[in-house]
């Protein structure tokens, strides 16, 4: 394909992602399937474009506001291909039947993308950056540059089936170079991003997919064989899944979540682990009062943690929506509190980097919820995760993507002791 019908279809592309309120990876599968005149190397590159635009659609943004240049899918692209490509020709985005059509900004947007002696980094709107945790602030630049990194693709073992040496083993027979995680004990970063297809091919129930920060939240929850756990916003059950393996499916595990449909994939994948009769689905019920020994709440949030994975949802939070997340993270930790027992736990998860959604929302619960105290979250790492060298300077943990490479999350502990 000629370097301009790149361009359009990336601008194609992106303009689909914006107007669409399902994932870019989707929106990306159905635009090939669709359209498959493009090969593999161009088909990288215009995912990378659209990733990249979609990543640093704010700071192009407003580079466009401040050039008096209008802003669209197609400025912005042309803006950040340029920024990129410096040394390019101006007319080859032109060149082909099914190149790029001029407009009038066009050489405007060369020329600024030619002088600009830095490369365009991500940043947001004033109103998302004001409520960032203060550890992301303490390095604004930086975490705003790792944005832009490519998320890591990690499995997480199950220890009941085999062990990390064997799964390594077979990974790289099957010519996918891996490595073992430096944290998690059960983690494997593979190097190339490869079809989950693929990867399901040969895994024999051997792992499933979970990022390494995942994984930490995961374990460091607490889980242990014999106890009742509630995963009570358990979606479609990775974290179930590694409670599972964690417990040796010795006790009880209960599951709830809003969407059925993602309950209804739970109990495949559960089922395809053998494992169906560990596994319980959950119903408000008096009888469930105090019953609990472990909540995990890993509860619906802006997903900031991960926006190097899904820029898309970046782009199109808005206010509205991040105060409706609040709410319902509150109504969600006050429903669990009831069925925590005395001396039981709940682990207070999301992959959020935004205060209020964090920080804030243990703070208001506690308020009102005396009989709860938060658990020291660096005591908890070094009983569990000793070669975890990341101390917190409060009793809860913040993971940020800058840290270990991995998604970002957010973990408190809340102790009932009443």
């Amino acid at each position: 394909m000629k370097q301009g019908a790149i361009l359009v279809s990336s601008i194609e592309l992106a303009n689909k992602i914006l107007k669409s309120n399902t994932r870019a990876r989707y929106q990306i599968n159905n635009y090939f399937k669709k359209n498959k005149f493009a090969g593999a190397k161009d088909k990288k590159k215009i995912i990378d474009l659209v990733f990249k635009f979609l990543k640093n659609y704010f700071s192009l943004k407003k580079k466009c506001k401040i050039n008096q240049i209008e802003f669209s899918a197609r400025n912005g692209i042309l803006l950040l291909y340029f920024n990129y490509n410096k040394l390019e020709n101006f007319e080859i985005i032109y060149e082909g039947k099914f190149s790029l059509v001029s407009e009038n900004d066009d050489i405007k947007i060369f020329k600024l993308a030619r002088s600009s002696k830095e490369d365009i980094i991500p940043c947001l709107p004033k109103w998302i950056e004001d409520k960032l945790t203060k550890e992301f602030k303490l390095n604004l630049q930086k975490n705003y540059q790792s944005i832009l990194d490519q998320p890591r693709f990690d499995i997480r073992i199950n220890k009941r089936f085999t062990d990390r040496n064997k799964v390594l083993k077979l990974l790289n027979n099957n010519e996918i170079m891996s490595y073992k995680t430096t944290f998690s004990p059960v983690g494997i970063t593979i190097e190339k991003r490869i079809i989950e297809k693929t990867i399901k091919k040969i895994r024999q129930n051997f792992f499933e997919v979970q990022d390494e920060a995942s994984q930490i939240v995961t374990i460091i929850s607490g889980a242990k064989s014999g106890m009742k756990v509630l995963d009570y916003c358990a979606g479609k059950g990775t974290k179930t899944l590694a409670l599972l393996d964690i417990m040796h499916s010795k006790g009880e595990i209960y599951v709830n979540d809003v969407n059925i449909q993602r309950l209804e994939i739970l109990k495949k994948r559960v089922k395809s682990l053998k494992s169906e009769h560990s596994i319980n689905v959950f119903t408000e019920n008096k009888k469930f009062r105090e019953y609990f020994d472990l909540i995990l709440l890993d509860v619906p949030c802006s997903g900031s943690g991960v926006w190097r994975r899904r820029p898309e949802n970046m782009v199109k939070l808005d206010l509205g929506q991040h105060l409706k997340n609040i709410k319902i993270q509150s109504e969600l930790l006050e429903k669990a509190s009831k069925y925590c027992k005395k001396g039981g736990t709940i682990s207070y998860i999301t992959c959020s980097l935004l205060e209020d959604e964090n920080e804030k929302q243990i703070k208001n619960f506690l308020l009102n919820n005396k009989a709860f105290q938060i658990l020291d979250i660096n005591i908890i790492l070094k009983n569990k995760l000793n070669n975890l060298n990341l101390k917190s300077s409060e009793k809860w943990l913040t993971i940020l993507p800058n840290y270990l490479n991995t998604d970002g999350f957010f973990i408190c502990m809340l102790r009932k002791y009443v």
